[in-house]
Order: structure tokens, then sequence, then C-alpha cells
């Protein structure tokens, strides 16, 4: 009798158990799926349909509107249940005006430890902290999980790329004359010593905007100074002397007119298109910008700016196309993980990767063409100036500012010597150090 009644109950518990999977969906794990992927799937197909609005990056928009499209169509094609209402909305002004009116999108581009803001949204509270969701950074070198990190914890998606300011030429300009990259900083500078001679114009050059302006500083830094921007960033003494002779050779350069004529009135538009219309031998632009000088009539080369050794110098500085950071105010900081989770994803990068053909920092995607391993030609990363300054900057001393606003239109006017500018830097490092 208790066989009976034992087979009894096998049979409702087994009737049971077969109801019960008739009202849930199965999940049915394939060959090279990956399990995290069905549980995924699972979660979005039960949840409700919900929209995110995203603030994309406003200055790059003409660069990156191709990958966001496909990147933005293959996370709804994945994730059925999330639209996304992607916007070119994201600039620092923009951003500053949402966070005084609390009314900050679900996620928003941010630039990681390139400048102070990431920092200064999260330790006040604006940003969604990502440490709880534990977001795979096994594909990442440690300079990715610095940049997306403040105070030890994780704020935005991991940067996948690596970007700095790189000299392109007009090869043909060059064979005209019978010059090469050069090898050497004085090559470098004899370079220009031969085109100005001939009346060409060696470097196109925005004058009018601080970035702009900026570009040529940043390529000059890392070559001749890199140990006081190393000195700096440790917090130890640095030797400013080198720096000084950077800023008088920054001055010199205008005045010999190696940055052309009317510079001070040409912005950074102005200047590539004096490049790409064969009117400037060089031009100094991101690898961000390699795309752009690729479909030109003329064949551009490439190079990283040479120190008096030899030494081929890039500048410390991952790239912020795919970093996003999730505002703390969005009511769906699950599904705004997600997108985040995308990013970081070896499909969103490879898309970026086809799309514009820049430097991997992961080692899993593969390179669009010969010009990456171009632009990947260089032996050291030294520091990036801004970065630099940017790191030693408090609310009472922005010696990041004083460069950009103050020092490089003066050099370039000849308004003040390398010592005076030195000086400024050295005065506003002071303030920030005071407390």
């Amino acid at each position: 009798m208790r066989k009976l009644i034992s087979l009894g109950l096998v049979v409702v518990l087994a009737m049971t158990m077969f109801v019960g999977c008739g009202n849930k969906k199965e999940a049915v794990v394939e060959d090279g799926q990956d399990v995290q992927e069905v549980q995924d799937t699972e979660e979005v197909e039960d949840a409700e349909e919900v929209t995110l609005t995203i603030w994309g990056d406003t200055d790059n928009q003409a660069i990156l509107e191709s990958s966001f499209t496909k990147i933005n169509e293959a996370f709804e094609n994945k994730y059925p249940n999330i639209k996304l209402d992607y916007q070119y909305s994201g600039t620092f002004d923009t951003i500053n005006i949402a966070v005084q009116s609390n009314s900050l999108p679900d996620l928003f581009w941010v630039q990681g430890n390139k400048s102070t803001k990431m920092a200064e949204l999260a330790r006040n509270g604006y940003l969604l902290p990502l440490d709880e969701y534990n977001l795979d950074s096994s594909r990442f070198p440690e300079v990715s999980i610095e940049y997306a990190s403040v105070d030890g914890s994780i704020y935005s998606s991991f940067p996948s790329f690596f970007d700095y300011a790189v000299m392109y030429y007009n090869k043909e300009i060059f064979n005209k004359y019978g010059l090469d990259k050069p090898a050497n900083w004085d090559e470098f500078v004899s370079t220009m010593d031969v085109l100005a001679q001939n009346g060409e114009t060696p470097i196109a050059f925005g004058g009018k905007g601080d970035f702009d302006r900026y570009w040529l500083m940043q390529v000059m830094a890392p070559a001749l100074f890199d140990d006081t921007l190393t000195a700096l960033k440790e917090n130890t003494t640095p030797d400013y002397a080198p720096m000084e002779k950077a800023f008088d050779l920054y001055r010199e350069f205008a005045e010999k007119g190696y940055l052309g004529k009317d510079f001070a009135s040409i912005d950074g538009v102005g200047a590539q298109l004096a490049f790409t219309n064969g009117k400037a031998a060089m031009l100094v632009d991101g690898t961000w910008s390699n795309q752009v000088y690729k479909e030109l009539g003329f064949e551009v080369g490439r190079f990283a700016m040479p120190s008096s050794d030899g030494t081929l110098y890039s500048q410390s500085g991952p790239s912020n196309y795919n970093t996003y950071a999730v505002a703390k105010t969005s009511k769906y900081p699950d599904q705004a993980v997600k997108y985040i989770e995308f990013l970081n994803s070896q499909e969103a990068q490879q898309i970026i990767e086809d799309e514009l053909g820049t430097i991997p920092l992961v080692k899993d995607l593969t390179p669009k063409d010969e010009t990456v391993g171009e632009l990947s030609a260089y032996d050291v990363v030294g520091n990036n100036i801004y970065h630099v300054l940017s790191g030693v900057a408090d609310d009472n001393g922005k010696p990041q500012d004083i460069l950009l606003g103050e020092v490089l239109p003066k050099l370039m006017m000849s308004e003040i010597t390398g010592a005076e500018a030195v000086q400024k830097i050295k005065d506003e490092i002071e303030k920030a150090s005071a407390n």
C-alpha cells in the first residue's frame, strides 16, 4: 500500500512540474551560446518596455554617428524591450544645466579621468556607482579601469581604444623637397625650415580656439619635457627648464612662420581644410580623425613626435568614444547598465573599429586596415600635459585652464616668454597645492 501511495505522489508531483513548465519559458542553451546571454534574454522578455534617454558626444557627432547608429541598432535587437532615445546633446554646458535643473538623461557621455568633470559628478552624487553590477573587466588593461574609476569605484564603461595627437603629413609635398618623416627632433625642425624657405606652410595651425592651438603643444610636451610632467604627476620636485625651452620653441615656430599666415584667426576646421586642400605640409590632429585623411587626393603619412634621441612619443589618452555613465536619477538603472555592458562588449567595439579604424586597447579586435599599424608605430606612451595639469588641479587652482586660456595664446602672439609662461603654470599649481 505504501508503495502505491508513493507512486501516486510521484505522478502528482511530475504533473505539477509539467504544468509549471508549461507556463514558463524554458531556457535552452544552444551549442556555443553563453549562459549569461540566455539569462539576459529571459530577463528582457519578461521585463516591461522602457525607453532610455542617452546623450552622446556632440562635438564628435560627425565621426561617431555611423558607429553609434549600428551599436544602438544591435543593442535594441538584443534587448527588444529597451528602446533608445539617443541624442547628440552631451556637452559640458548641457550637462551642467541638467545637473542644476535635475534633468540629467539616463546615460550620458563622459571623459573619465581625462578631465575633472566625471570625478566632480561622482563625488557630488550625480552618477550611479557600478560596482554592484560586477562589470566584466577581464578584457581591459589597467589604464582602462583607472579611466573609469573615481575613488576606487567604477562609474563609466571602459575605454576600448587609444587616441593621441599625431603628425599627419602630405607625402607629395615632402617628396617634392626630398624630405622624409623626421627621425629625431632636430630633423623635425630642419624639415620645417626647408618647407618655409620654399614658400610652403609647414604646419596648418588653428590659433583661434583653446584646443585648436593646444594640439601642437600636446605632441611637443612628452617629446621635450616628459620627465617634468612625470615629476608633477608623482608630486616630486620637477625641473622646469625643459618646459621653458619648449614654450620658447612654440613661440618661435609662430614667429618664423612655421604656422602659416593669419593663424590667429583660423580655427581647427580651417586648419584641417588647409591641409586637406594641399596648402600646408603637416597638421597636428588626433588618431580619431584618421578616416578623414584616408580619402584625400594625395597620400598622407603619419608619425609620432620624435625626441632629440629619436624616441617616438605618443601621449597617454584612452579614447572616450564609448565611455558613458549612468545618472543616479535614472528611473531604469538596471536597463541603463545593460547599455554600459554592451558598450564593454567585443561586438560593440568591433563596430567602432570597423567604422573608424582607431587603435585598440583590447587585444581581441581586428584592426580595420594597415594605417592602424602606422598610427601604432610609437616607442613610448608619454604624458599628456593637459591630463597631468588637470591631475594637480582643484577648485583654487586650475593650471590646465591657464595653459589653454592664457599661456598658449600669449606665447603664440609673442606676448610672453617661455620663462614667464612657466611661472604662470607654477603659480597656479601653488594655488592648488595650498590646501
